[in-house]
């Protein structure tokens, strides 16, 4: 079983904290993708997505809906930019809440499914990433 990080532990968290918290964010939906992994990784895309933008100050949810929407295909059609933005505003909301002292950004990431369980290994900085 994932444990989640715990706020005492967000101040100094360690690479394998922000995985932790990112699968946590991420794990919830796993069970509409069945056993697609490259659904998965695309859920794990986006929240890592919503953790990164959520490290820019913003003054309203609109600021942040327009960084969304800047980082989504193109061709994909609208009720699906719709639901996508929903989720990574969502996942920015609940990880500002839940860790809200863990700024590291994301550089780089591996998402895949070992023994049924998803594992995610990231490098992060304490820095805000560039997007």
């Amino acid at each position: 079983m994932m444990s989640t990080p715990s706020p005492e532990k967000n101040t100094a968290c360690t690479n394998t904290d922000v995985a932790r918290a990112i699968l946590t964010l991420a794990t919830p939906l796993f069970a509409a993708c069945n056993d697609d992994e490259g659904m998965k990784r695309n859920l794990v895309s986006l929240a890592i997505t919503a953790w990164n933008i959520s490290l820019y100050e913003a003054t309203e949810e609109k600021e942040y809906k327009k960084k969304v929407e800047e980082r989504l295909s193109v061709g994909l059609a609208d009720h699906k930019k719709k639901i996508f933005t929903q989720f990574v505003l969502q996942i920015i909301d609940t990880k500002q809440k839940q860790y809200p002292s863990m700024l590291k950004g994301i550089t780089n990431w591996d998402f895949f499914i070992k023994e049924g369980a998803p594992v995610l290994t990231v490098e992060a900085l304490p820095i805000k990433p560039t997007l």
